[in-house]
Formats: C-alpha cells, structure tokens, sequence
C-alpha cells in the first residue's frame, strides 16, 4: 500500500529488518519476535540476519526472501506476519527477485549450471524462462505487460532495457558510458531507474598550497613516489561497474607508473607492473630499487606480496591471513614493511611489522603486531615512515567520525598524538612532506568537500592545501620536492525518469 518502507540496516544494536512508517518517519523492527527462519524438511535453521531481498506481492499477503547457505541460494515464502515460512526453491544463484504481475508469483534471475536467465515464476520450474544474461535489479510494470533489466554491452558497460512479455521484443531504454541499471516502475508506467557517475585521477599541488593540476587523466588512484623522487606510482584499471564488481575481489585494479610531470597529465601508465587477474593496489618500491611490495587478492589472498622490479611473475605473498590489508610502506633503511590488516572477524585493522632484506627480497621475520601503548582499541588505516626508520606517523581512527594523527615508535614505546579532525571517509590516509616537518591528510572543508590539509610535525600549524570543489584521498608526499600527491574522485548515482511510451 506505499505506506511503509523496510530497510536492512545492521550496525550496534540493530535488529536488520525494519519497518518505517512514511508518515510518521518512524522505524520498529520488523517481526520483533522473529529470531529464526526454519524449513525443517531442508534440515536448514537460519538466524534473521541471513534472510534478505524481502519483497512483497501485491496484495501484501506474501513474502519472499533470499539465504545463501550450502553453496546455493534458498528462495524463502511466509506469510505478511512472518509465519509459515518454507523453502520453496533452492539453485547455484538467485537474485533480484521481484512480484511479477502476470503470474502473480515471484519472478527472479537465476543462474543454474552457469547458465543465466529470468524466470517468471520461481515456484514453477516449468514456467517461461527469458534466457538473457542480465545483471542487477529487475522490475516489471504494473499490468504486467513489460520487464526492465540491464545487459552488458561490448565494452561490459550494462544499459537498461525493456522486455515486452507478449510479444517477446526487447527496445534498450538507456546508453550511457557507465552503468544503467535497477529499475522501478510507477503506477503509470514510467520507470526511474540509476546511472552510476565515477571518476578517478591522479593530481598534484605545491606543498605550500594551490592550484590541483592532474598527473593523469584516466582512472587512477593510490599514488606512491619512487625514492628518487622522479617516478609516481598508482593503482589504476575500469573498475565500480557492475560486470567488474560482481567478481570482486577479481576485478580490474592493476598497478603501473609514470615520469611525474606537473605541465603534461598521462594519458595511461609509463610503465605496466602487474596486471593480474585480481585487485592489485598500493604498490611501493624498496630503496634500493630491487623490489616492489604491493597489496593483492591474488590466489585467494588479502595480504602484501613482493616481486622483483617490474618482474609480476615472480609475485609472491609476504603476509598471511589478512582482510582489509592496507598498503605496504617500506622503512628508508630497507630492513622494515609496515601495513595494516584486519586479522580477526571485528574487522578493526591492526598494524603490523615485517622484518626485510632488501638485497633478497626475503623476510627477516614472521608478522609482528605493532601495538601503541593507549591506541589498542580503534583502528589503524595508513602509516608512513620517519627519515630514522625507527618511527611511524599513524593514521588512527576513533570512531567513524574522528580520526587522530600519532608519531609513534616501532619499539613499542608509548608515542605521541599531533592532531585530531573529524572525517567520515575511512582509508583516506596520510603523507609526509619531504622534510619531514608536515603531515598530509584528508579532511572535508567547509563545504563538505574532502580535501587536502597539513598539520605540522609538532601538531602546532594547520593549514589547507586545495580548494577547488572535488574530493580528495590518498596523500603522498615527493621524498625530494615540495610537492603532494593525492586521488581526485566523484561518485555519485544520478536517476533518470524515462516514459517508456
């Protein structure tokens, strides 16, 4: 009846499922005494966390949700009062699903024996399949009569069409150079749908503050200066689209470089350093210019790999057991790596040691956790090294609104806070100046656009370094040059109405 809205919210001491009434703008949990989904028949008891995709039929009366359990996908029904649930299909993957009119059933996209299609009715195995190889969210209109969903196009960009179910036709709504996709049908036909904005690149100031002037101009993030100061290096590819991300953590993030030059932006990397099949970021050459450490997916990871200079053969792992894996920094004197990892489920990063000969590219020690007296419980998001190899300015986070920037050493020896700001963007992170006496980082300005600050080394200064309207992360400061680096991104979600007829 429109006049609720259900949302899956999680966080504290959120119950996942609520109900919001429009009117008064206030939320219940939904099915407050609801604490299991049970088909015992499929011998499978589910918390009701793990049901998700509620969606309801037109009348109100029935429900069906989504589980994952045992390699497959259970397309659950019950009752409007939550009761009577049962698994009524179980497939390789089911998605997306959606109250088809013409049927009155739930219809969905289903994939089975690596073949993908939308059936019309998912309680009957028999009933019309439309073998199209479609991603995201799918929608019918209200009589019934046509079907919206996304293919993927020659460039893996998906562009919304509309499928008519009496005639069997298809007309593409929508061609955009990024994503159109997840319909929604109004009662008098016309469908909103999103289009997915994203730009990425790499740019630069003066460290004294300015104009921004691009370093690249295709997507590109996570910059990293070669010890020489002459080479800048990022994490670049065609990732955030929906063909990519449905394979994360194999998705087109590789890792390249090119001759810095503040007058000439590239137009693609100088050089290629590993293009692998998965996400690679964050890479840092050692000093003595032998090795690259980076972060990887590869092989099932989420941990820091090294491979010779520009040799992604012979990649291979240096840490183990890591989620989140921040990116690798390796200390001046090439004895030290340091990066953060979330080694436990609570998903909080820690920050960790690994022991290097530079000259070997093999480890001196196993992972040693870092843990600075007073900092043990938030989380640590970047570092950077001191000239003396000896101590980190850490990048700390509080809470999800407040981060704080420490020199701390790497004995254990309690350290020291030097600022505190408030942002809610998460892996911002840090860079020091190339004498050391100033400590970049992200902070949105008064506009609530994320830009680039310093804060000096005794936490006394602080001063801002761009201000045109875009939003920054990922500082990184010239070892030879007053100069910073750092990634400009936009990403938005801009929906467009359109009237089919």
């Amino acid at each position: 009846n429109s006049q609720h809205l259900v949302t899956y919210e999680i966080g504290g001491e959120r119950k996942f499922w609520y109900i919001y009434d429009l009117k008064t703008k206030q939320g219940t949990p939904l099915w407050p005494a609801k604490n299991n989904f049970i088909d015992e028949s499929k011998s499978i008891n589910l918390e009701r966390a793990d049901v998700r995709d509620l969606t309801w039929s037109l009348d109100g009366k029935r429900v069906a949700g989504l589980s994952k359990k045992n390699g497959k996908t259970q397309l659950w029904l019950l009752d409007e009062n939550s009761d009577n649930e049962k698994i009524v299909v179980e497939k390789d993957l089911i998605e997306s699903i959606q109250w088809n009119p013409s049927s009155n059933s739930f219809a969905g996209i289903v994939e089975e024996n690596k073949n993908r299609f939308i059936q019309l009715n998912l309680e009957d195995t028999n009933s019309e399949k439309i073998k199209v190889d479609s991603y995201g969210p799918i929608a019918f209109s209200p009589d019934g009569q046509f079907l919206y969903f996304s293919l993927a196009n020659e460039k893996q960009v998906i562009d919304l069409q509309q499928y008519n179910l009496k005639t069997k036709s298809k007309v593409q709504l929508a061609s955009f150079s990024r994503d159109s996709y997840a319909p929604s049908v109004a009662k008098d036909g016309s469908v909103l749908f999103r289009l997915q904005d994203y730009k990425v690149f790499i740019a630069a100031v003066d460290g004294d503050g300015g104009e921004s002037k691009p370093i690249t101009t295709f997507m590109s993030e996570i910059s990293h200066w070669h010890p020489n100061g002459k080479l800048l290096s990022f994490t670049y590819g065609n990732w955030r689209r929906v063909m990519d991300d449905r394979n994360y953590p194999d998705i087109t993030q590789e890792i390249g470089y090119v001759a810095f030059d503040m007058n000439q932006p590239k137009d693609k990397p100088d050089v290629v350093v590993r293009a692998s099949y998965s996400e690679d970021q964050g890479m840092c050459w050692s000093p003595n210019d032998k090795w690259i450490a980076f972060h990887t997916h590869a092989d099932g990871t989420d941990d820091i790999w090294i491979q010779p200079n520009n040799d992604a053969s012979k990649g291979k792992p240096l840490s183990k057991g890591g989620y989140e894996t921040g990116w690798p920094r390796w200390s001046p004197d090439g004895k030290w790596i340091v990066s953060n990892t979330a080694p436990t489920s609570d998903r909080i990063n820690k920050l960790f040691l690994i022991g290097m000969d530079q000259e070997t590219g093999e480890p001196t020690t196993e992972q040693i956790e870092l843990v600075p007296p007073g900092l043990e419980e938030g989380s640590f998001t970047d570092s950077q090294w001191m000239n003396d190899s000896k101590h980190l300015v850490i990048e700390y986070v509080v809470n999800p609104e407040l981060k704080e920037i420490h020199i701390v050493p790497i004995d254990g020896q309690p350290g020291k806070k030097i600022h505190s700001f408030n942002s809610d963007q998460l892996y911002s992170g840090i860079a020091l100046s190339h004498d050391q006496k100033w400590v970049a980082y992200i902070a949105p300005d008064s506009n609530g656009n994320f830009q680039v600050f310093k804060v000096s080394i005794d936490g006394k200064e602080v001063k801002q370094l761009t201000f045109d309207a875009t939003n920054k992360a990922h500082p990184a400061g010239s070892p030879t040059d007053n100069l910073f680096s750092f990634t400009v991104f936009n990403y938005e979600s801009i929906f467009w109405l359109v009237n089919p007829s």
